[in-house]
């Protein structure tokens, strides 16, 4: 999946033809990995190449990761009774909508029932649970903070103001969500607390920021964002 994200990166480099480095690794304590950041070693020519490259990654990796999501719980529906599986916590999996939706579609509502307490796992077929943690890795990725992938969509919308506003937005929202019970795992606090702390500037200046992205970009951060909402609210 973090190759997929990477390799969407690289593709729209070389057809801009800007140079990046080598993916910084994000770590998490609920899921092992947040993510990575690619830092740009050179600097996209316009708003339309910082747009391109920033949300190839995490769209490249949330399509696969869906695949390998819906995939992994078709297989475990057919395996059988004594098959050995890893696990994911049913409080991990309640966090996304859109990911415990999918587990729920295919393994029925039992599989997910809330208030079974910390100790409850769920077995899943290892694609589920790469696909799973891929979906929150990508929507994390794709939040308005810092130099992230999100921060950089960010600022080709909306210009260095306008993404400022955006950022401490996000923060507030993202850290009233984690303390008023909105994020059992703390996946969105261990992350606003990684941003406050390594992501606090926007991206570097790029050759041309005047010239605005088209509608259709737009439309597509829109879907982008909406993607993030469905992956990051908890399940009701």
């Amino acid at each position: 999946i973090l190759i997929a994200h990477e390799l969407g990166h690289r593709i729209i480099a070389a057809q801009y033809k800007f140079d990046i480095g080598l993916p910084n690794i994000i770590p998490s304590i609920t899921q092992g990995l947040a993510g990575t950041i690619t830092p740009l070693k050179s600097s996209p020519p316009n708003n339309k190449a910082l747009f391109d490259f920033s949300i190839a990654g995490p769209l490249t990796g949330l399509a696969t990761s869906i695949m390998l999501l819906v995939t992994g719980t078709q297989l475990t529906q057919i395996m059988s009774l004594d098959s050995s599986l890893p696990v994911l916590p049913v409080d991990l999996v309640r966090a996304s909508s859109l990911g415990g939706g999918i587990v729920e579609y295919f393994l029925g509502k039992v599989a997910v029932l809330p208030n079974q307490g910390s100790n409850a796992f769920l077995e899943l077929h290892p694609f589920a649970i790469a696909g799973f943690v891929g979906c929150l890795i990508n929507a994390l990725a794709l939040l308005p903070l810092g130099h992230t992938d999100g921060g950089r969509v960010s600022l080709a919308m909306f210009g260095r103001r306008g993404a400022f506003v955006t950022k401490l937005f996000t923060t507030l929202l993202l850290t009233l969500a984690g303390l008023f019970g909105l994020d059992d795992m703390n996946i969105l606090l261990a992350y606003v607390l990684y941003t406050l702390i390594w992501q606090r500037e926007l991206e570097g200046p790029i050759r041309n920021e005047v010239d605005e992205i088209d509608f259709s970009r737009g439309l597509l951060g829109i879907i982008g964002a909406i993607l993030v909402g469905l992956i990051l609210i908890p399940m009701l």
